[in-house]
Parts: C-alpha cells; structure tokens; sequence
C-alpha cells in the first residue's frame, strides 16, 4: 500500500513536496538493493510527506531506469508516484519491508521540524516486477507518533514475518 492510500483509508489528506528527482549513479547501498553496479544509473526521488499538513516522513527512493523514468514527465508534488508509476505500466506488483527505528539525521530532521536525534520509524523496502525483478528501493522515515506499524496473524495464518538482526548501514 502506498503512502497516500494508507492516508486515504485512515481519512488523512496525503501531501508531499519534492525536494529533489535526479538520475544519478546509483551508489553502493542502492545498487546492492536493485542488483546494480555502483555507478550503474537510477531515478532518485526525495520527497517530505504529510498528514493533514503535518509533516509525517522524509522519503527517499531509487528506481532502476526503466520503472522511475517516466517520474519525469509526472508533477512528483501532485500525488502518488506508485499511482502514477502503475497507470503507466509500470510492474510493481510486491514488495519486502524492513522496519526498524533510527534517530533523525540532519536533513531528517530539518524536513520534518524536529531535533536532530529524534527518533525515527525507519521502512526500507525493495519492490519487485511480477517476475521477481527489483524496480525500487527506498528508505522512508516515519515520525513514530504519526505512524506505526501492524502485524496481524493467527495460530494457522501467520504473517511471513522475519526477525532479522540490524545493521548499522543507513
């Protein structure tokens, strides 16, 4: 579910106001996600979002060129970019989240009006093509008093839920 639909269905207004879309290299972090070289190229996008005006979370993605190419000719503050991204034919049909908590970087910090250090709810996810290739990576922080997290399962329908153990790459 993207940003704006979980806005949507908590009766939130979704906004965003884009910081910066680029092509550049990807870089190791990106390119370890997307199964890139490092100075293979993607689409960037840093975006703050909010709820109801509020600033909510800072949200940073990479999209290998052929899914986040056509970000260009999109207003990246009008809406949802998955919207837009699948009204284009762009295949991004699942993806695998990573939460954890982080304390708010400089930048983090600035965009969303808090100290430096505040704690942050952290998602990184890699979203995949219908045949399994990754199309985005992205790191999302969330002010944790404006969103959290669910799980739900059952002793017969639990949810593909893994502990993992941290790292200390951003």
């Amino acid at each position: 579910m993207s940003f704006t639909e979980w806005a949507e269905s908590l009766g939130k207004v979704p906004g965003q106001k884009t910081q910066e879309i680029a092509r550049r290299a990807a870089g190791a972090l990106a390119a370890g996600q997307l199964g890139l070289q490092p100075q293979d190229p993607v689409v960037t996008l840093l975006r703050l979002r909010s709820l109801d005006g509020e600033p909510a979370m800072v949200e940073r993605s990479y999209f290998v060129p052929s899914a986040g190419q056509a970000l260009f000719d999109f207003d990246t503050d009008s809406g949802s970019t998955f919207r837009y991204l699948l009204g284009a034919g762009v295949d991004l049909h699942s993806a695998r989240h990573t939460i954890d908590a982080i304390a708010a970087e400089a930048q983090d910090a600035e965009l969303l009006g808090i100290v430096v250090g505040s704690p942050l709810l952290r998602e990184r996810r890699v979203t995949f093509s219908s045949t399994g290739e990754p199309l985005e990576y992205a790191d999302d922080r969330y002010r944790p008093e404006l969103a959290n997290f669910m799980i739900s399962n059952t002793l017969h329908g639990r949810a593909p839920v893994a502990r993992v153990q941290s790292t200390t790459t951003p």
